[in-house]
């Protein structure tokens, strides 16, 4: 007879996960308000069909002091602001890197509209960058391994599809303090945004049964956070927008209160990811179950 060992489904956590500490407001702040910059860009580009309007100028200024604001938040974080030419050294390798290349490239390709030189092919390219840029703040998360509510191959596409969320949201707002009362179409086409987003959201929380995974995404699922990103996301928009189409009368209120939950919600949830569900994988190792088999 001799020993031997069979592995069990549940190993043995020698280190509980813990949180992050890395990433705190200032990153809240640089996805954030990045994210809000490009998608106000892209779906201001995206409703004037690449073409001169009103909301388009104001995006052009608007959505790049945005981004930059968030790159100054994330540089103090750093501790040493002065060094951070040194990241643009490293877009090989780096997907913050890519990141600050990619707000650069949008800033520059949007600058045309404030003189009035913007044509289609620009217009196309800033929004193009900006789309980029949503998709790298994402993936800066995605190959942070050792968070494992951020190591999902769905966060890019859930932070591209937030900021056009949240863009969208501000896009309203701008419209509306322009006295440009939101159409069916534009309302249409938000209730279909939230939608898509909402399917995407879902997915990622519902991506892994790991329990680690489980665990860290808690906070997203339950109490404030998901009242927010579910109610204040999804449900009042639609509630507010649906009267709106039968009574033209209540566009204006109706898409400012839409507006302020769309944006509320994205960087509510933004804010959850970053500083609650930002937790360091637990170490393990498998539970060794002693058995005896024949010799």
């Amino acid at each position: 007879m001799s020993p031997a060992a069979t592995v069990v489904d549940e190993p043995s956590v020698l280190l509980p996960p813990v949180t992050q500490r890395l990433w705190g407001w200032p990153a809240v702040v640089n996805f954030a308000a990045g994210g809000l910059g490009a998608g106000l860009y892209l779906a201001a580009a995206l409703a004037a069909g690449f073409g001169p309007s009103p909301a388009v100028r104001v995006a052009a200024w608007l959505g790049p002091a945005l981004v930059l604001a968030g790159f100054v938040a994330v540089a103090t974080e750093a501790g040493r602001p002065l060094r951070g030419p040194r990241v643009l050294a490293r877009a090989r390798t780096s997907w913050m890197s890519r990141e600050l290349w990619l707000g650069g490239a949008f800033v520059v390709l949007a600058a045309p509209e404030w003189t009035g030189l913007a044509g289609p092919g620009f217009r196309a390219a800033a929004a193009l960058a900006a789309a980029a840029l949503a998709l790298a703040q994402g993936w800066i998360l995605r190959h942070a391994r050792g968070v494992v509510a951020w190591d999902v191959p769905l966060v890019p596409a859930v932070f591209l599809s937030s900021a056009v969320v949240s863009g969208a949201g501000l896009l309203m707002l701008l419209e509306v303090a322009g006295g440009r009362a939101p159409g069916d179409r534009t309302f249409a086409a938000v209730l279909a945004l939230l939608i898509v987003h909402m399917l995407i959201w879902q997915s990622y929380l519902g991506w892994s049964r790991e329990t680690a995974f489980v665990q860290a995404i808690r906070p997203l699922k339950e109490g404030p956070v998901r009242a927010l990103t579910v109610v204040a996301g999804y449900l009042a928009p639609a509630l507010v927008i649906a009267p709106a189409l039968a009574w033209p009368g209540l566009a204006a209120p109706a898409a400012a209160a839409a507006a302020v939950g769309m944006i509320a919600s994205q960087v509510g949830a933004k804010a959850a990811l970053i500083l609650e569900a930002g937790q360091l994988r637990p170490i393990t190792l498998p539970h060794l179950a002693p058995s005896r088999r024949s010799g």
